[in-house]
């Protein structure tokens, strides 16, 4: 599989688990499991990759929003996150984890579509927590 099929996975992946991450963002507790499992998952990955390492702007992002701290991202933007999510801590990857080096390579593409997605709402969750803390 090259790296354009697994781009094209990565948002067909996405686009499929709309229905289920709109589900979970509308459920305080399932948004609590999901990302106490991301937060597992990332503390097993010896190094993740540069999108993997967006995870933690995503996560923050979510949790100020389920607070209301922060309101001001779209509903779909926030959508998008929750799938990327749910992919990476689905068990049933494209590529499985236990394959050391590759098996994250499925996880990055899908958190990179969703980058790709939701960078501009990102950056600006990013200028706010920033502007917050000056």
């Amino acid at each position: 599989m090259n790296t354009d099929d697994i781009r094209m996975q990565a948002e067909k992946i996405l686009a499929n688990g709309k229905g289920k991450a709109a589900e979970v963002l509308e459920d305080g507790g399932k948004m609590d499991q999901l990302l106490e499992q991301v937060e597992n998952k990332l503390e097993t990955v010896p190094k993740a990759g540069a999108y993997l390492a967006e995870l933690p702007r995503m996560i923050s992002l979510l949790k100020d929003h389920i607070q209301k701290d922060y309101t001001e991202t779209p509903k779909k933007t926030l959508i998008l996150i929750v799938a990327a999510l749910l992919y990476l801590v689905n068990p049933k990857d494209i590529i499985p984890d236990k394959y050391i080096g590759i098996g994250l390579l499925d996880d990055a593409a899908v958190i990179a579509a969703c980058i790709a997605f939701t960078k501009s709402d990102l950056e600006a969750y990013e200028a706010w927590k920033d502007a917050k803390t000056e």
